[in-house]
């Protein structure tokens, strides 16, 4: 490759990372996306231009530090984050309440059941008894 042509490569990717990061063309901020841009294929950044790919990568780390939609994700995220908490304290506290149900629903018809069979002997005894005496 000559010289000329490593130097129109050097500028269209140059050209396509300023685009990008000052957000006149749209699309991710990636490495991809630029070469992309740039009309080159992929190695000529990262074998031919490692520099121009350092630069890209540092100051996309720098432009989603403080840019204000990602900080309103991250805002968002963590508001999710507590929700979610919020959510599972909930749900273990609903748990513990329907065992605890489940259990005094369980102690109330094993009660029943003892009361319907002490009446049935009763009614038994009482019926059997009587019945058949007279």
């Amino acid at each position: 490759m000559t010289t000329p042509e490593k130097e129109q490569i050097r500028q269209a990717l140059e050209r396509a990372m300023d685009d990008l990061l000052d957000g006149r063309v749209p699309g991710p901020l990636t490495s991809l996306r630029l070469v992309e841009l740039a009309g080159v294929k992929r190695h000529r950044l990262t074998h031919d231009n490692p520099e121009i790919n350092a630069r890209f990568q540092e100051r996309t780390r720098e432009l989603n530090r403080t840019k204000p939609e990602v900080e309103s994700l991250r805002t968002a995220l963590s508001d999710e984050r507590q929700r979610n908490a919020r959510l599972t304290a909930a749900n273990r506290d609903l748990d513990k309440r329907l065992k605890a149900y489940a259990n005094a629903l369980l102690d109330v018809l094993e009660e029943r059941d003892s009361l319907r069979n002490r009446l049935a002997r009763r009614d038994y005894l009482i019926n059997g008894v009587s019945g058949g005496l007279f």
